[in-house]
């Protein structure tokens, strides 16, 4: 493992997280999926690399700080996003079902639309009935 290895590494980390990025913007799941596959593959090879014992100077060492700065507010900025559609998800799902409960509300056991004074649920009488 060499210093350019290592940097190129987290360089192409860093752009396979922005095209995430976009792919979240852009709400495109094929494109999201093989961010999600490369980073699998990108973490595994990071995680191969001896980062504690290595012979980098010290100019070394702090580009890769950088670098692994800018990937964290990447990935925080994507971890936003993420939270925010499903979010919005979750609202959207939330008045569909509360629509769809209003509307179960109309119908008569037999289906049947009826006016709010119809709809009365008295079980005796619909029982004798």
């Amino acid at each position: 493992m060499n210093y350019n290895e290592v940097y190129a590494t987290f360089l192409e980390l860093k752009e396979v997280l922005l095209n995430k990025k976009e792919a979240i913007i852009k709400k495109n799941l094929e494109v999201l999926n093989l961010t999600d596959e490369a980073i699998i593959v990108l973490a595994e090879k990071i995680n191969r690399f001896d980062l504690v014992n290595n012979n980098f100077s010290d100019d070394e060492k702090q580009n890769l700080k950088k670098l692994g700065e800018e990937i964290k507010v990447i990935q925080k900025n994507n971890e936003i996003l993420i939270k925010h559609s499903l979010d919005v998800i979750n609202n959207i799902l939330s008045g569909i079902l509360n629509i769809a409960q209003n509307e179960k509300t109309s119908y008569n056991a037999r289906g049947v639309g009826c006016q709010d004074s119809e709809c009365l649920d008295i079980s005796s009488i619909t029982e004798e009935a």
